[in-house]
């Protein structure tokens, strides 16, 4: 059975697999020739395809196999981790080594570039159990793609190896590498290191490129120019969740020095000051939502209560709250999609809410008894105004995200990624596939 997918950040983000390279191009597949990093592909040629925002209907018989670094599978076939950015019609992969793109409608590798220094965490990508460490899928702008990894820097004589995080940025269309800037975490004698590891963008605007390392042992963001990589600031102890403006909003551990409480904090993106602190909290997850609005699942100091709370992004202060069923755990309160538009869909112990991004009021929700709806048996990707997912029957459903009515049935497929080109998820097998839009 798929599991509900959470676009929580984080990150944005999010998202760790299967085996390491994410370079081959598979066999059998009418392709582009791949070119290497920094340079198009030998022929530019690209099937006519059809476009629909969003799309409703996939069409199977024209299925591509991507890399198995686009993803992990469970045993079960639901995609448990992700490490791919779909973008119109190019899939962008981080793994522990590279940074990749992939032509969805062809399976075609259009490059890959190298990521330098030992990975820390080699096998991210590989084994068939849930695993959620791992790099998160890379963000990508018009002008920038950007991972981030782990790497463990070898010692050099007396002086000791030490983990790093590595953030590369490369031009988005050839993949020539820009640059790549590594950041001292700790010393490997000091107990942290890059295996169990997540690591993830968060923010690339004119003024800054955020990304995170996090792990039990401790945290560390780093701020840096998105032009030279250049290090603007750095601050441990805290994991950046969303972007909003040029604001970056995280999760502060290590709040008192005896505590396990967390906080929720809003520093400016390009110097990493502190702008606003929430309330203590034992977690806090920050969701992907509307740029002006901070919404996160937060359980309340003291008594542990799950809430869903939207804070207006400048100031901190409450906007929205509602409060969960399950109040056992930093995912208690549920799974939440932000459908990269107006609405975010949240499901909360068989019930499924969708709220007004912009202004954290609720829209809709089933099931329905009056109109005799139910909800779907799982959603697992929100796109432009739409929701797709599966009913309890297992067959694949999309919904309007405004409305909460059936937009389609048969869809075909029931994709992990959407764009306007193409749904992206798994096979039978577990194995990355592809599928063109057919309506």
């Amino acid at each position: 059975m798929r599991r509900l997918v959470s676009i929580a950040a984080c990150l944005g983000v999010l998202a760790a697999t299967t085996a390491c390279g994410g370079g081959s191009v598979p066999t059998g597949l009418a392709t582009d020739q791949a070119g290497p990093a920094g340079q198009p592909p030998a022929s530019s040629a690209q099937p006519e395809a059809v476009t629909a925002d969003p799309p409703l209907a996939f069409d199977t018989s024209k299925g591509v196999s991507l890399p198995r670094t686009a993803l992990q599978a469970n045993m079960g076939g639901s995609v448990t981790s992700k490490f791919m950015t779909l973008r119109d019609r190019t899939g962008y992969i981080i793994a522990p080594e590279s940074l990749s793109a992939v032509d969805v409608l062809t399976g075609g590798e259009k490059w890959n570039t190298k990521i330098e220094g030992p990975a820390a965490d080699p096998n991210a990508h590989k084994g068939p159990f849930v695993e959620q460490s791992g790099p998160r899928p890379p963000l990508v702008t018009d002008k920038l793609a950007v991972g981030a990894v782990p790497l463990r820097m070898p010692e050099q004589g007396t002086t000791p190896g030490y983990i790093a995080l590595a953030v590369l940025a490369v031009n988005p269309e050839t993949g020539a590498k820009l640059w790549q800037t590594n950041t001292k975490i700790a010393d490997d004698q000091y107990g942290i290191s890059g295996d169990r590891s997540v690591t993830h963008v968060v923010a690339v605007t004119d003024k800054a490129v955020v990304a995170s390392f996090t792990q039990s042992e401790g945290n560390l963001t780093v701020g840096l120019d998105p032009a030279t990589g250049k290090q603007l600031w750095e601050r441990k102890d805290f994991d950046a969740g969303s972007a909003n403006g040029d604001l970056v909003v995280g999760v502060a551990s290590k709040v008192t020095p005896d505590s396990a409480e967390v906080q929720p904090i809003a520093l400016d993106a390009a110097t990493g000051q502190q702008k606003w602190a929430g309330a203590k909290a034992t977690s806090v997850e920050l969701l992907q939502a509307d740029p002006a609005m901070v919404v996160m699942k937060f359980n309340e100091a003291g008594t542990g209560h799950a809430f869903l709370k939207f804070l207006d992004a400048a100031t901190g202060a409450e906007k929205f709250s509602v409060e969960g069923t399950r109040n056992l755990g930093p995912d208690s309160y549920g799974d939440c999609l932000y459908d990269e538009q107006s609405v975010l869909a949240c499901t909360d112990s068989g019930v499924l809410t969708a709220y007004d991004a912009k202004a954290g009021t609720k829209l809709w929700s089933l099931p329905d008894a009056a109109a005799n709806r139910v909800p779907p048996g799982g959603l697992t990707v929100a796109w432009h105004g739409a929701l797709y997912g599966y009913t309890n029957g297992k067959q694949p459903i999309v919904l309007d995200a405004k409305t909460g009515k059936d937009l389609s049935t048969s869809v075909g497929f029931v994709p992990d990624w959407v764009s306007k080109y193409a749904a992206a998820g798994v096979d039978q097998d577990g194995s990355p596939k592809a599928y063109p839009v057919k309506k």
